[in-house]
Order: C-alpha cells, then sequence, then structure tokens
C-alpha cells in the first residue's frame, strides 16, 4: 500500500483565472500584441496552467491500538452524537473497542500539544485525551483514556511513531472501554482509515 495520501490544497478554482486574467477580449495596438503573444506562449512553456487543483502530501499514519471498530467515522446512528450538516448525528473518528488498559499508542511523529481533560468540554464527565501536532496541518486526537500520567507524554515533548501514550479507558462519556481515534486536517475532521492501513484497524 502507498504510504502516502494526497488531499486536495484547493477546491472550485476556476482554471480560466488561474493567471489572475479574466475572460474577454482586449484590443491592443499591433505592435504590443505581438510581444504580448510571445510573453504569453513563453510562460505557458515555462509553467503550464493546470486544471487539477494543487494537492498536498501527508504522512501516512499507524493504528493507535488494536481491537474492535464499534463506530466508524461519519453520520450515525447513534443518538449521542451532534448533529453536523445532513447528518442528524455525526460522529468525527473512529471507535476502537478493547479491554480495559489497553496500550495506546502515537500514530506517526509528532509533538504533544495537549494532555489531560478535554478542553472542550466543561462537564462533570471529561474524558481524558491526548493531543499530538504531526506538523503539515496534521493533528490527531486519543479520547478516553485512563486519567493517568505516562512518563515523557507531557505537552511540548516530542514522540515518535508507534510511542506508547496512553491506556484504553472508558474516562468522559463512554458506554464502555474504547479509543475514540480522531485526525483532523487544516482543524477540519476527516475519516482516519483514509490514512491508516487497511479499512479498520487490528483486532490484535
Amino acid at each position: 500500500m502507498d504510504k502516502s495520501l494526497t488531499m486536495r490544497a484547493a477546491k472550485g478554482t476556476d482554471p480560466s483565472r488561474s493567471w489572475g486574467f479574466a475572460r474577454g477580449s482586449v484590443v491592443l495596438p499591433n505592435r504590443y500584441a505581438a510581444v504580448v503573444a510571445l510573453v504569453l506562449g513563453l510562460l505557458a512553456v515555462v509553467a503550464p496552467v493546470s486544471s487539477q487543483p494543487s494537492a498536498v502530501a501527508l504522512p501516512s499514519l499507524a493504528w493507535p491500538t488494536v481491537g474492535r471498530e464499534t463506530q466508524p467515522f461519519g453520520c450515525t446512528g447513534f443518538w449521542a452524537e451532534p448533529r453536523r450538516g445532513s447528518c442528524a448525528h455525526f460522529h468525527g473518528g473512529i471507535d476502537i473497542a478493547n479491554k480495559r488498559g489497553t496500550p495506546i499508542r502515537a500514530a506517526a511523529d509528532g509533538t504533544i500539544q495537549y494532555v489531560g481533560r478535554e478542553p472542550w468540554y466543561h462537564g462533570r464527565d471529561r474524558a481524558w485525551v491526548v493531543v499530538i501536532n504531526h506538523g503539515h496541518g496534521l493533528t490527531t486526537i486519543y479520547v478516553h483514556l485512563q486519567a493517568r500520567d505516562v512518563e515523557g507524554v507531557k505537552k511540548g515533548r516530542h514522540v515518535e511513531r508507534g510511542q506508547f501514550i496512553g491506556y484504553m479507558g472508558a474516562t468522559g462519556r463512554a458506554t464502555g472501554p474504547h479509543l475514540h481515534f480522531g485526525v483532523k486536517v487544516n482543524g477540519v475532521f476527516v475519516d482516519p482509515a483514509g490514512l491508516c492501513p487497511g479499512s479498520s484497524p487490528p483486532l490484535q
């Protein structure tokens, strides 16, 4: 499997405006028309305009744990998930269930951005989370871990792909021990399965 994934970096770009020129006719004196035609011809050879949006390569991710996928990314029938767009209930990650205490590992090299109780929720039953920044606008989020300190897992510390970062738990709003694995690209949730090998996490 190819270990990289490309994501569209620009959407809805009108190729006719790639050079900043609006379509239409422009009348120029003959002595300038030939010069303009020559310059535009040279530019087309040196830097041709592509009709395809540009792409940014993202690093591949490893599955952060083993277990059974209990809820996929996207529209779901689970009542507890919030509405988003046309989805009555949207799940912004993949849930992987296993025994309490199953190791959780970093999906790729990166820097710990946050460790502790989930900062985006202010209720009394907040989950324990780890957030890792991998650069390239890529962030991974690990939710429902056991609330315990792990050596080397602190804000600002570098972690490597496969490095142990916590234990599977059921902190926060959870029906049982599992990992909620979320992936953001430039602040937008994407399907983790699109960046990990295979279509689902390994069972063991």
